[in-house]
């Protein structure tokens, strides 16, 4: 009986501290301008399959909705703006709206993702639960606007299997490498935290 309280109280702390850190690190300037620095940097490997998604997951999942919409729209601008001028898209009618359906699954991919954690999770394996679910379920909802985009501006017969899992392996293996470094900032928050709480003067 000692042995299952003691493991439930211990299970319980290491909640209120993942808890305590993934707000500490969701609000700290350092992983937004990071987050804001690689969505930028992304643009410099993908041309028109950037990975909207993945980010959008992450950031709508650790971030407050109008920083997260802030990255997203961050990146989506670096990428017309690289797109029109070094990569000489058509300056065309059609162009110009194709960006804008863009931005807009993006921007639905990322609130879906804020709305899917704002439950903060208790623990690492409910973090990535709750990411694969804003990454599955905001790839649905932006490939979506695209396919119906498509009737009106052409371009419906790109939509194959193949193609479509290609484009979310590359959204989900950027989503997967920033879950690595969102996680290493949340667990040196914990250790610093409970050092902190070791070295106090109360704690002795």
């Amino acid at each position: 009986m000692t042995t299952s309280i003691s493991t439930s109280r211990s299970t319980t702390a290491h909640s209120g501290h993942w808890m305590y850190a993934q707000c500490s690190v969701g609000q700290s300037r350092t992983w937004f301008l990071a987050l804001t620095a690689l969505a930028a940097m992304s643009n410099v490997i993908y041309t028109c399959t950037v990975p909207l998604v993945g980010f959008g997951a992450i950031a709508g999942a650790t971030l407050s909705r109008r920083k997260a919409l802030l990255v997203i729209s961050s990146m989506w601008l670096v990428n017309q703006v690289l797109g029109f001028t070094m990569r000489q898209y058509p300056q065309t009618f059609s162009t110009f709206i194709w960006g804008i359906v863009m931005l807009l699954g993006a921007v639905l991919a990322t609130v879906l993702a804020f709305f899917f954690t704002q439950n903060k999770a208790k623990g690492f394996l409910n973090y990535l639960s709750q990411v694969g679910l804003a990454l599955v379920g905001g790839y649905v909802v932006y490939e979506l606007i695209i396919w119906l985009a498509g009737f009106a501006l052409g371009g419906v017969s790109g939509f194959t299997l193949p193609i479509l899992w290609q484009i979310f392996v590359g959204n989900a293996v950027w989503a997967i490498g920033l879950v690595g470094i969102y996680s290493l900032l949340v667990w040196r928050v914990m250790r610093l935290t409970r050092c902190d709480r070791a070295s106090s003067p109360t704690s002795r």
